[in-house]
């Protein structure tokens, strides 16, 4: 039902909140039980489904939706079209000083916030982003337009993930790890802090991406494969299932490593190398470029033997 500004006053009312300073550009739908905390603004055509509660300062564009029991925290902004499901959370709390219109804080137009989301204080959430339900977005990350965040995927503070990116269902993406444009990030696959996935690079589900660890555009890592920390992935690297980098590790551009092959700390493997599956790099050692090692070899830590 259409009902005015002034009706939604009365209609909300309560003895803890009787003192209401409201700001509406318009016509706005609001259901029953739903709370506008003093000095929020409501755009043009917002819908507010039941119990829905918009804080302080809270800024809501015009056609906005927030969700049944949807809380949209103190000095918060929703863009306009953007979809807030049932049960999400937004909590963007104004820095001491700033005024709503300054606060870094926001879910930019078009965006959508799945039922049970949770975008912490401070993280933005770009044009057309897709937050699943369950999913959360930590504080100070960063979700660039059109990225898509799967079910329950946990997205920790200060990461960014990319235009475009796709993060799967169950996928972490740790503290300061940076997932660049159109990468994408498989179910359950963990992406440790400080770590980076190149544009168009994919981590398969069940991935391990160690701290700063990095994954060069175009790069593949296979299913249960593992990168560890500080190991660095080429472009167009290809790791395949169950695959393991060791640490400070190096694959060169167009390496590929196979299923359950090994390359042991601080191993290097040479541009367009292959490593064949249940092959094994020993630690310090380097594969040249355009070497290949075949299925369940070993080159051993120690070994003297070069491979050209």
């Amino acid at each position: 039902m259409d009902i005015s500004f002034e009706r939604i006053v009365r209609g909300i009312a309560t003895p803890a909140c009787l003192i209401i300073t409201l700001i509406s550009t318009g016509p706005v739908y609001a259901g029953h039980g739903t709370i506008a905390r003093p000095a929020a603004q409501i755009g043009s055509n917002g819908l507010f489904r039941p119990s829905a509660q918009i804080g302080s300062n809270g800024f809501v564009r015009p056609s906005a939706q927030i969700g049944s029991n949807g809380f949209i925290r103190p000095s918060a902004q929703i863009g306009s079209n953007s979809i807030s499901r049932p049960d999400a959370q937004t909590w963007l709390p104004m820095p001491r000083g700033m005024s709503a219109f300054s606060n870094p804080g926001m879910v930019r137009p078009n965006a959508q916030i799945g039922s049970n989301g949770i975008v912490r204080a401070d993280a933005q959430i770009g044009s057309n982003v897709v937050l699943r339900p369950n999913a959360q977005i930590g504080s100070n990350a960063i979700a660039r337009p059109d990225a898509q965040i799967g079910s329950n995927a946990i997205t920790r503070p200060d990461a960014q993930i990319g235009s475009n990116a796709i993060t799967r269902p169950d996928a972490q993406i740790g503290s300061n790890a940076i997932s660049r444009p159109d990468a994408q990030i498989g179910s359950n696959a963990i992406a440790r802090p400080d770590a980076q996935i190149g544009s168009n690079a994919i981590s398969r589900p069940d991935a391990q991406i160690g701290s700063n660890a990095i994954a060069r555009p175009d790069a593949q890592i296979g299913s249960n494969a593992i990168a560890r920390p500080d190991a660095q992935i080429g472009s167009n690297v290809i790791t395949r299932p169950d695959a393991q980098i060791g640490s400070n590790a190096i694959a060169r551009p167009d390496a590929q490593i196979g299923s359950n092959a090994i390359a042991r700390p601080d191993a290097q493997i040479g541009s367009n190398a292959v490593v064949r599956p249940d092959a094994q790099i020993g630690s310090n050692r380097i594969m040249r470029s355009d070497a290949q090692i075949g299925s369940n070899s070993a080159m051993r830590l120690g070994s003297q033997t070069a491979i050209y």
